[in-house]
Formats: structure tokens, C-alpha cells, sequence
């Protein structure tokens, strides 16, 4: 992508504080929910993608509610009419949904979900709080995140998957931006379990995506003693390479032995891009070979396949709200340099 239709895309993005996306409308939130669920069952990234309003439904919401006087209500007039610049943006947005729908499906597979067989048990929905935004508040006044309960009807088990970014505009629901999936039956459950996934990572054990068909450590373990297990290292690699062949990217990765089948129970990694420092990625490795790294303060996510020494994919930027293309390929480490990096990883494990 060049620079220059980056900008344009950028520039309809800023128009709100999440990205829009795709181009389908629905009645009611049981109705956009049951359409969400129903893409993961069908496997099909496009039908979720649908649920999101395309980038010129959200221009003529825009023009309709937004007050005049507001940059959001100037920048859609300015954009109305831009066909390349939509067709850009609504391109960006299918590839955007299809990173959010791949790391959920991969990551429900690795806990034991079969998607074909599952349905949709309840709903949760939680509105959000007004904000000072008033081009947002008149366009999209209602927004929730929300927990849809699944039941997979092969083995009867519950899990909970979560959204975000659910609006109401002008009577119609879009949205639903997939963000996480547990074995969970409640909200509350769901939630113990994703702060606790946080912290699990964040001391280098293995995604409980990983661990979901093991048996887990004896609770009268010290848990400093279990994590020091899992701590030994097996193995490093080192991959450079760039962003849409612009943007220099440096990858380091660190597999951890532990008590799962295979040894190799959970990855430390980090990534620098151009000059800037090194930062600490959380990494989930589905067994067909996805890898998803993920950054936990901003939520950039590098997903990629791995294919002999080479990693391919996309890298889903928050910062400017866009993807690019990603290519890295393994390259061999000096001792010196590889101790620089345990170094870096080290101290910023233990903060």
C-alpha cells in the first residue's frame, strides 16, 4: 500500500474512535448477535465482516447526525463521494475483520470449541458511558460490549466469547469486534479467567489455549516453583524483515519447555520496528502453525504463518488503525547479540 492511500484511509478512520467496518445492518441485537455466531459456525470471515457498516454508510450517518460544526461532520463531507478512498478503507476493514476472525476461531478450536456445532445459549449486553463526543454521541448514542454464551452441542460445555464496539445507528445494530473466548458460564467467570490468562502470560507460562487439553499443575504447587519450570528455555530464533517492504521489523522468540505434550509449553517474544525499542509481545501458537503476537498495551497484533524459517502475514497497527503486510525471515545470532537480547527480555519480564 502507498503512502498516500494510507493517509486517505487514516484519514476516514480518525472519523471514530473504532474502526467501521463492512457493509450489513440488523433489526435488532439478538439478530446482529446471531449473525456473529452464525459466521463462526459457517467458518466464514466475509459473512462476519458483513456486520459492520461499509465506510460510506458511516459518511452518510455522519452527514445526517453529526453536528455541523463538529471536524468529524467536516471530514465526512470532505470524503463523501471519494470512491477510491472508500473502496480503500472498506478493503483495509475485510482484512482488519478477518485478523479478528481468525484468532478467535483458531483460538476456540485449540480449546476444544467445534464450530460447527455450535449455538448460541444467551446473551449479555453492558452500554458503555457517554463520552464528551458529540459527533460520536449523535451517530452512534448507543454502544455496548457484550458476551454471547456459546453451546457446543458435541460435548455440552459453555464458553463465553467477547465484544466490543457494538453500536445502534439511527435504529439499526452493526459492530462486534471479537476480542476473546473462554470455557466460561458466566460473565464473571469469563472474567476471573481473563485476568488471570494476563497475568499467566505475563510470567511466561502457556496460553491456557495450549494447556486446555492438559491436565494443570497440582494446586498445593509453589507457583514460583511451576514457573521456574516452565521458564527453561529450549530454544531461541531471531527474524528480520519489514512491514509492506517500508518498515524494518526485528523478531525475537523464546520457547519455553514445560509439562505439556510436545516440551514446548509457552513462548516469551518481542518486537522492535525501525529505531524504536523492543516490546514485549504476548504469543498464542495454534498447532497448524498460526502464530498471533499480540501487544497488550496498545493491542497491535502481528498474525502470521510459519512456513520453514519464514513468517508471513499481516501486522493489524492501533496506532494508525491500519494492516500491513508482513514478511520475516530467520536469521542466525551471534552469542553476544543473543545475551543482549535475553537481557532486554529478562529485565522486562521481571518490571
Amino acid at each position: 500500500m502507498n503512502r498516500s492511500a494510507r493517509y486517505i484511509a487514516t484519514f476516514l478512520l480518525a472519523l471514530f474512535m473504532q474502526p467501521l467496518k463492512g457493509a450489513a445492518q440488523a433489526n435488532s441485537e439478538s439478530d446482529l448477535l446471531r449473525h456473529i455466531v452464525a459466521s463462526f459456525v459457517q467458518a466464514d470471515s466475509d459473512a462476519y465482516a458483513a456486520v459492520f457498516p461499509s465506510a460510506d454508510s458511516i459518511i452518510a450517518i455522519t452527514l445526517r447526525r453529526a453536528p455541523d460544526s463538529t471536524e468529524q461532520y467536516a471530514q465526512a463531507r470532505a470524503l463523501a463521494g471519494n470512491t477510491i478512498a472508500l473502496a480503500d478503507q472498506d478493503s483495509l476493514i475485510r482484512k482488519n475483520a478477518f485478523v479478528l476472525f481468525r484468532y478467535i476461531f483458531y483460538r476456540g478450536s485449540a480449546l476444544g470449541v467445534h464450530w460447527s456445532d455450535v449455538l448460541m445459549n444467551r446473551y449479555e449486553l453492558e452500554a458503555l458511558h457517554k463520552t464528551r463526543d458529540a459527533a460520536l454521541e449523535a451517530v452512534a448514542p448507543e454502544r455496548f460490549v457484550g458476551y454471547v454464551f456459546l453451546e457446543d452441542m458435541q460435548t455440552r460445555k459453555i464458553f463465553t466469547l467477547a465484544l466490543s464496539d457494538i453500536r445502534k445507528m439511527e435504529g439499526k445494530w452493526y459492530g462486534g469486534e471479537a476480542n476473546f473466548i473462554f470455557e466460561a458460564k458466566t460473565k464473571d467467570e469469563f472474567n476471573q479467567k481473563l485476568k488471570a490468562e494476563k497475568k499467566r502470560i505475563l510470567k511466561g507460562l502457556a496460553d491456557s489455549a495450549l494447556l486446555a487439553n492438559n491436565v494443570p499443575p497440582d494446586s498445593t504447587d509453589d507457583e514460583d516453583e511451576v514457573s521456574m519450570k516452565r521458564k527453561q528455555v529450549a530454544e531461541r530464533k531471531y527474524y528480520i524483515g519489514w512491514l509492506d517492504d517500508d518498515i524494518p521489523v526485528d523478531l525475537y522468540i523464546r520457547y519455553l519447555k514445560g509439562d505439556c505434550p510436545g516440551g514446548i509449553c509457552s513462548y516469551d517474544a518481542m518486537i522492535k520496528f525501525g529505531e524504536d525499542n523492543f516490546i514485549r509481545y504476548e504469543v498464542v501458537k495454534t498447532k497448524d502453525g498460526k502464530w498471533t503476537f499480540t501487544e497488550e498495551e496498545t493491542g497491535g497484533v502481528l498474525e502470521v504463518d510459519l512456513k520453514g524459517n519464514i513468517f508471513s502475514g499481516v501486522f493489524s497497527a492501533t496506532t494508525d488503525r491500519i494492516d500491513y503486510d508482513a514478511y520475516l525471515k530467520e536469521k542466525n545470532m551471534s552469542k553476544r547479540k543473543l545475551e543482549y537480547l535475553d537481557e532486554i527480555m529478562d529485565e522486562d519480564l521481571n518490571h
